[in-house]
């Protein structure tokens, strides 16, 4: 019975396996001769040595990182989760690089959109330093605030040295972890600001082809407001926001009218108005102009989407929907997002979704913040029908202990996520139901069902796997007999364990798991019959015949089956298991 092997996708070894299959004649004894390689390719290898490239002190050990399998796991978080057993969205707290790894066999080319709002690189935002030779163990340290020297962690500094490149050893590895999630016909959208857009820019084009750029899209922050920067003459008034394809002609891109009926021309005795162009030193005449510019490029029309994008079009960043309860006191949670700028628009987070995803889509967002993407996945949902799916990826980031989110109990980032996704399912759910009821039957035909609609998620945290030999912990512990019988970490649960299993062979985490019963012990179905688990002692031919039963009823192509490894009764009832089980065309029996 084959050992199961507890490491996540290893994406070198799947990269090689796919040049195999293109060219299996330049590899010699499973070594690839790279002049054979060469002779094939031709014309489109670059033999120069002066060549335009983008490079950075630390981008060989990026590939690498990115490539490197973890032994990490997720573990079920059940108490933060909402709705567990009917929900199909993912909340995920922990380092995105490693879980991007660990959802690359479950979610290889499923995800259709990916949008992300990165730390910009200000001097002031928090940038996460990976460490390449362990990782793992880095974020277990960094979960508990300080370094393997006992230093806190901080933020990086423009002061630093490696200011630029340590942004970039961050991006670089997630990003390309995250095209492989994308289906052909999906996008990635990244809003980031001047700190880093150049950078930003680069690396996309070299990650996803400069032929996948599809549009740098504006998005205004105020026409006449904005903040000031480090240039000292200049306000800034826009962010920007990349928008990549995975195939450029594989994109199913949604293109979208816009009917502007809302529009109000700018009166030319606002007194506001004219406060605020007299401040830009602007007389009478050129005010006029721009009022007249104004009122003209915002006239009623019909429109496509366009690549800028008003925020005060739409609704204002510094407001979120979640926070308003009719007639109700202000939540809480208010005081808590108060705590957080550059919040993004749900109205412009719904344009994005609208722009390339439908159905039964799924939405991922690895630098999730407050879940303003989850919150807007349930918005659109409920306002065109669909049932889109998100996963959220958010690192346990500590909120300051004077903030008003932390005196309220939220003492990350993750918690406040978590919690906005909950209020803000509640207050969508609501509004959707009061609007069901007093819609006619045909009305209610073309409306998004209030009991369908998703509102909840499964909650993950990573942490180091739950088997003993696959967790570097163990490497070198004395163990007691107990311990060296028995193969899984203390104080971890079966359902731990259960889905440590489901992600290691790449099963969706939402996929529906059924318990049956043999004489007290169980046997899980996941999938309706696409993996079998068994994780009893004392396993004897009753547990064999009922999983053959299981696969005859539900006649999955490719069926798998998984005991714990000191589980059965004798040797001789573990090697009849396995033969009975090939016999019967389960190829696949391991053992962990």
């Amino acid at each position: 019975m084959e050992k199961m092997n507890g490491e996540s996708m290893n994406i070198e070894r799947e990269n090689i396996k796919k040049l195999k299959e293109l060219f299996p004649e330049v590899f010699t004894e499973d070594k690839i001769d790279f002049e054979k390689l060469q002779l094939i390719l031709g014309e489109d290898i670059e033999e120069k040595e002066e060549r335009y490239s983008f490079n950075w002190h630390g981008k060989r050990d990026c590939i690498r990182l990115s490539q490197t399998p973890t032994t990490g796991t997720l573990r079920l978080d059940r108490d933060n989760s909402k709705n567990f057993d009917e929900t199909e969205n993912l909340y995920i707290e922990g380092d995105n690089l490693e879980v991007l790894k660990l959802l690359q066999k479950s979610y290889h080319g499923k995800i259709k959109m990916i949008y992300i709002d990165p730390p910009y690189n200000t001097g002031k935002d928090f940038v996460y330093k990976d460490n390449y030779r362990d990782n793992m163990k880095n974020y277990l340290e960094f979960t508990e605030q300080i370094d393997e020297e006992g230093h806190k962690l901080s933020t990086n500094t423009d002061t630093s040295g490696r200011y630029h490149t340590d942004w970039l050893n961050m991006m670089y590895p997630r990003l390309r972890l995250a095209r492989n999630l994308l289906t052909d016909d999906g996008g990635i959208f990244i809003s980031i600001d001047y700190n880093e857009a150049h950078n930003l820019r680069k690396i996309c084009d070299e990650i996803f082809g400069e032929e996948n750029f599809q549009r740098e899209i504006i998005w205004r922050i105020g026409w006449l407001s904005g903040y000031k920067t480090a240039a000292p003459n200049f306000i800034r008034n826009h962010d920007s926001i990349l928008f990549y394809s995975k195939s450029s002609d594989k994109l199913a891109f949604n293109k979208k009218y816009i009917e502007n009926a809302e529009f109000k021309p700018l009166l030319k005795r606002d007194s506001n108005v004219i406060n605020k162009l007299s401040s830009l030193g602007l007389d009478n005449d050129k005010q006029k102009e721009l009022i007249h510019f104004i009122n003209h490029e915002n006239r009623p029309r019909r429109y496509p989407i366009e690549d800028t994008w008003n925020c005060n079009e739409y609704d204002d960043l510094n407001s979120i929907a979640i926070v308003s309860f009719s007639g109700e006191k202000v939540s809480k949670i208010l005081d808590v997002n108060q705590d957080f700028k550059g919040q993004k628009s749900i109205k412009m987070l719904n344009r994005i979704l609208e722009s390339l995803t439908r159905n039964d889509d799924i939405v991922l967002d690895f630098f999730s913040g407050t879940a303003s993407t989850a919150h807007a996945v349930m918005d659109l949902n409920a306002e065109d029908g669909g049932n889109r799916k998100f996963i959220m990826v958010q690192l346990p980031e500590p909120t300051d202990e004077k903030s008003e989110a932390y005196k309220a109990g939220y003492k990350t980032i993750a918690d406040i996520g978590r919690e906005r996704i909950r209020r803000a399912g509640d207050k969508i759910l609501e509004d959707l139901r009061e609007k069901y009821e007093k819609a006619s039957e045909e009305e209610r035909r073309n409306m998004k069902n209030p009991d369908d609609l998703d509102i909840g998620f499964k909650s993950f945290k990573l942490d180091s796997s739950n088997i003993r030999e696959w967790n570097p912990e163990y490497m070198d512990h004395d163990f007691t007999m107990e311990e060296f019988v028995n193969n899984f970490v203390p104080n971890r649960s079966e359902e731990d364990l259960l889905y440590e299993i489901i992600l290691k062979y790449g099963i969706d985490l939402t996929t529906p798991i059924e318990e049956h019963k043999v004489e007290e012990k169980t046997i899980y179905n996941i999938g309706f019959g696409s993996l079998f688990i068994c994780l009893e002692d004392n396993i004897d031919e009753k547990i064999v015949k009922e999983i053959l039963k299981l696969n005859e009823e539900y006649k999955m192509p490719n069926p798998m089956v998984v005991f714990k490894d000191i589980g059965f009764k004798n040797d001789e009832i573990k090697l009849n298991a396995k033969l009975s089980l090939n016999d019967n065309g389960i190829e696949e029996v391991v053992s962990i």
